[in-house]
C-alpha cells in the first residue's frame, strides 16, 4: 500500500470569485459604520449631526429628530495578481439595515442588522503528489478546487440618552453570528499507478452564536470640536464544526464555548466653519487563537492585532430656500490605513496583512427634506509582508435615509 508523502511538487494557482484574503477565518471586514463614514475613509464616531450617523456610535443617535429607516447596498470588484496568474473578479452585498425611533426627546432606540465580514472565494490550482512505492517514488497530478462561502453578522438593539446639548451615551446588545463553508476537492486524472479511490472530497462547516454588549459616547466640548467613541465586549457563545470526507463516510461534529474578538474606537471632528469638517478616527482589534474558531484549531494560527486609522473630510450643502441643485449636495473624501488580523499560508505561516484605501462620497438630499441619499466609492490595496501577492479592489456603496416623525401626539381639537 502506498503511502502518501504530502510532497507538494507542483503548485499554480489561479483565482476566481472574490478576494483572496477572504480565504482567512475573519473573512473580508466590511467597513462599518455607515455610506456616509465609508465616504469618510471609515471615519466620522464624532459626526455630531443626524444628516447620516456613525452607525457604530450609538450615541450620535440621540440627537435625531425622528425616525429614520436605513437600508444600504453596495458592488465591488476585485483585481488580485501574484508572480504567474491575475484574475479580475466582482461582489454585491448588503452594506446596512438599520431602524432609529424617535420614542422621547431625550431616548432613541435603534434596530439594526449590520454584516460585520463575508466571504466568497474560489481557488483552482494543478498540483502534484508524490507515493512511494516499491518502484520509487511516483508522481500523479491532480486539480485542486476549493470554494469559501461564509458571512458574519451582528443583530444589533442600540440605545441612544442625550443628557444635555453637548454629551449623550448609548449602550448596545447585540447578537452576533458566523457561517463558514468550505468545499474542498482533490480531482486526480482517470489513469494512474496508484490504486483504491481517486477524487477526494471535504466538506467542513463551522458556526458561531454569541451576545455582546458594548458602549458609546458623543461628546462636544465647543462649538468647533466634537468627540466620540465606542467599546464593544467579547461574543461569548458556542463553536459548532462539522466535517464530512466522501472516502470512508468520516464524519466529525464538535461544539465547544468559544468567543469573537470585541473591539473599541475613539473619533475627533473638527468644524473650522459652518459647512466645512474633518473627523480622524482610530480603531483596535485584538485576535487571538480561540476568536478563529476550531476549524483552525490546529493550523498554526497566532495572536493578531487589528488596527485601523482613518481620515476623512467633508463640505456639507446649504440648507437656504435659495441653494438650489448641487449647492444642496455633500462632498467628502477619505484616507485609510487597515492593518488586517489575516494570516496567509506560504509554506509558513505571516500575518502583517496591510491595506490603503481611497474613497470619494457625496450626499443628494431628497425632495422635501424627507431623506438623503449617501453615495461612496472606495478605491484600495492590499499586499501581504513575504508575500508577493497584490490585490487591488474598488467597492461601490449606496444608502438610503429615509426621515419621517414618528410617536408625534397629535393635537385634537373640540368640535363646535
Amino acid at each position: 500500500m502506498r503511502i502518501l508523502i504530502l510532497t507538494l511538487v507542483i503548485s499554480s494557482c489561479a483565482f476566481a470569485g472574490g478576494s483572496i484574503f477572504g480565504t482567512q477565518a475573519t473573512g473580508d471586514r466590511i467597513v462599518a459604520g455607515g455610506v456616509r463614514a465609508v465616504g469618510l475613509g471609515g471615519a466620522g464616531l464624532a459626526i455630531w449631526d443626524s444628516l447620516g450617523m456613525h452607525s457604530e456610535n450609538p450615541a450620535a443617535a440621540a440627537y435625531t429628530t425622528g425616525a429614520t429607516l436605513r437600508v444600504g447596498f453596495f458592488g465591488g470588484l476585485y483585481g488580485t495578481k501574484d508572480k504567474n496568474t491575475s484574475d479580475t473578479d466582482s461582489e454585491f452585498g448588503w452594506q446596512a439595515f438599520r431602524l432609529y425611533l424617535n420614542v422621547h426627546p431625550r431616548y432613541k432606540m435603534g434596530i439594526g442588522i449590520d454584516p460585520v465580514s463575508r466571504t466568497d472565494v474560489r481557488l483552482f490550482g494543478q498540483d502534484s503528489l508524490g507515493f512511494a512505492s516499491d518502484s520509487g517514488t511516483v508522481y500523479e497530478k491532480y486539480e485542486s478546487r476549493k470554494v469559501w462561502l461564509g458571512s458574519s453578522t451582528d443583530i444589533r438593539w442600540d440605545h441612544a440618552v442625550k443628557l444635555s446639548d453637548k454629551l449623550a451615551l448609548g449602550t448596545t446588545v447585540a447578537f452576533a453570528s458566523t457561517y463558514l463553508e468550505v468545499n474542498h476537492s482533490l480531482d486526480f486524472a482517470s489513469s494512474g499507478s496508484s490504486s483504491g479511490p481517486r477524487d477526494v472530497y471535504y466538506h467542513d462547516v463551522q458556526r458561531f452564536s454569541g451576545f455582546w454588549g458594548g458602549l458609546s459616547f458623543l461628546a462636544r466640548p465647543s462649538e468647533k470640536l466634537s468627540v466620540g467613541g465606542f467599546w464593544k465586549s467579547e461574543a461569548d457563545g458556542n463553536w459548532d464544526y462539522e466535517r464530512s470526507v466522501n472516502h470512508g463516510g468520516e464524519r466529525l461534529f464538535k461544539e465547544s464555548n468559544g468567543t469573537r474578538p470585541g473591539e473599541f474606537g475613539l473619533g475627533v471632528g473638527y468644524h473650522w466653519a459652518p459647512n466645512w469638517a474633518a473627523y480622524f478616527d482610530a480603531k483596535q482589534q485584538s485576535w487571538t487563537v480561540k476568536h478563529y474558531g476550531p476549524m483552525f484549531e490546529n493550523s498554526g494560527l497566532e495572536d493578531r492585532d487589528a488596527f485601523s486609522a482613518m481620515l476623512g473630510v467633508e463640505k456639507l450643502g446649504g440648507t437656504r430656500l435659495t441653494d438650489e441643485g448641487f449647492d444642496r449636495w455633500d462632498y467628502r473624501a477619505g484616507l485609510a490605513y487597515r492593518q488586517q488580523p489575516w494570516q496567509v499560508n506560504t509554506g509558513s505561516l505571516t500575518g502583517d496583512v496591510s491595506e490603503m484605501a481611497l474613497s470619494l462620497g457625496l450626499t443628494m438630499p431628497l425632495v422635501q427634506q424627507s431623506g438623503k441619499l449617501h453615495v461612496a466609492l472606495e478605491l484600495g490595496q492590499r499586499s501581504a509582508s513575504d508575500v508577493d501577492v497584490t490585490e487591488s479592489f474598488g467597492r461601490f456603496y449606496l444608502q438610503l435615509d429615509m426621515h419621517e416623525r414618528w410617536f408625534k401626539r397629535e393635537q385634537r381639537k373640540l368640535r363646535d
